[in-house]
């Protein structure tokens, strides 16, 4: 049987936060949509959460959003397991909005903290209340230098731009590739770049926010040493610019 793999909004556009759609699959593992806006886990970015709402009324909670084996397909964790079929019901899908909103302002932070370690980068987490990088190097970081240059970065509200490319820019552009041994996000036999204005170009295929003015101050708040060659990074918000409560409102 061919598996029709699910159309993933949340790729093209970040901000949709609703979409009607219909439940085409279910297992212990959740319920699969014929479209989604549900971010599945990957890359350090956690799943998005939400609710799906049935033309009855009765409100869904999905606890987490996770691909299925061979990411054709996202499964979408209900808090309840259904007592009954619900193949073919449909749906109004609703993210979380402002837990998915931080989630995307801390990812395209850790884009610019990128563009100021020149270091492979060799672990990442995304949590909504801060987000961390372990970087391969040796050499001491400053916490506050860190600090005032990110905050310079952000405002300076530079755009965010996502676009699909052939995989073989990698063969022109090595470089590009900053995390090491992570699955590199492919839409189709495209590979998915994220470009923050000049200052920094990689493959990601998770969710960010248009621009980095949205973004709002942020803080270092550690720098560990986690071994001779490694660094963690610890990066929170602070505080909401006026665009960014804009958005989330």
């Amino acid at each position: 049987m061919t598996i029709v793999p699910t159309i993933k909004l949340f790729e093209t556009d970040a901000y949709v936060r609703e979409l009607e759609t219909t439940i085409v699959d279910q297992s212990d593992a959740g319920v699969c949509l014929e479209k989604t806006i549900f971010y599945a886990e990957s890359g350090g970015q956690p799943g998005d959460v939400g609710e799906l709402v049935l033309d009855s009324g009765e409100s869904l909670l999905v606890a987490d959003a996770q691909y299925i084996p061979g990411r054709l397909r996202i499964a979408h964790v209900l808090a309840t397991p259904p007592d009954r079929s619900l193949i073919g019901a449909k749906v109004l899908a609703r993210i979380d909005w402002e837990r998915r909103y931080r989630l995307m302002r801390l990812h395209t932070s850790l884009h610019l903290l990128c563009s100021l370690v020149d270091a492979p980068v060799t672990g990442c987490a995304i949590y909504p209340d801060y987000a961390r990088l372990d970087f391969d190097i040796e050499s001491a970081l400053d916490r506050q230098t860190l600090t005032d240059r990110l905050n310079a970065l952000v405002r300076n509200d530079l755009p965010v731009e996502i676009e699909c490319r052939s995989a073989d820019v990698l063969s022109a552009e090595p470089s590009l590739v900053r995390t090491v041994q992570v699955a590199l996000p492919q839409t189709g036999k495209q590979l998915r770049l994220v470009s923050i204005g000049e200052v920094d170009r990689q493959p990601c295929g998770g969710t960010h926010v248009r621009s980095t003015g949205e973004i709002g101050s942020l803080a270092v708040t550690n720098v560990e040493k986690k071994g001779r060659r490694n660094r963690r990074v610890k990066i929170a918000l602070t505080a909401l610019t006026e665009r960014s409560t804009e958005t989330a409102g």
